[in-house]
């Protein structure tokens, strides 16, 4: 780029992307990109020779750095923001007129997208999958417990969900469950008379519900 280029400002673009029609601005940000693609392979060329570990050929050795390449690669890499402020430019041309800007991008940015919502939902249905629990853990159809020493003892249950009305389907309230439980505590103890040394600390023999 020559010294007494002036590249058009930001203010002026915009105003000018007003009067493109879709496909027009659709060939603005082929255009961009190319340029974009090109000065980014420049820059790939003249790397090794700013960083010192190579040469053109017929010249002496490299002993360090060369300015020229260093200075080249700068003024390319301020070309290339510029030309990524247009695109963000067209952007919000083509947004603002209701257009998707699906439409304008390139295969890379589509991929990168449908990456990213890949694993916003991993990470969303993974989530849910870890904090889920089955509701019938919470309504009453499954209860646990323990009967130590002709006692039993229910694990605290959540409220239930409201408008869950009365019992049933076939299964026990926490009454009718209590008692059968009780009913087969009597005939175990029945069986079992005299076995037992009294202690009611551990929870070796326990039946768990």
């Amino acid at each position: 780029m020559s010294a007494d280029t002036r590249p058009i400002s930001p203010g002026r673009f915009a105003t000018a992307l007003k009067d493109l029609s879709v496909p027009m601005l659709h060939l603005k940000v082929l255009e961009i990109r190319n340029s974009i693609a090109h000065l980014q392979y420049s820059n790939d060329q003249l790397k090794p020779f700013a960083e010192g570990s190579a040469t053109a050929l017929g010249d002496e050795p490299a002993h360090g750095p060369d300015q020229d390449c260093v200075d080249a690669i700068r003024e390319n890499e301020a070309v290339i923001d510029r030309m990524a402020e247009r695109i963000a430019l067209v952007r919000a041309e083509v947004e603002e007129r209701g257009v998707s800007w699906a439409e304008f991008q390139s295969k890379e940015e589509a991929e990168a997208a449908a990456d990213k919502a890949r694993a916003e939902e991993a990470q969303v249905n993974g989530h849910g999958q870890r904090r889920g629990t089955h509701s019938a853990w919470t309504d009453g159809t499954f209860q646990t417990g323990t009967i130590r020493d002709g006692q039993v003892h229910m694990d605290t249950q959540p409220p239930p969900a409201a408008g869950g009305g009365n019992n049933s389907g076939g299964r026990l309230n926490d009454e009718e469950l209590r008692q059968a439980i009780e009913e087969r505590l009597r005939t175990l103890g029945n069986e079992g008379d005299g076995d037992g040394d009294g202690d009611s600390d551990g929870d070796d023999g326990g039946m768990h519900l």
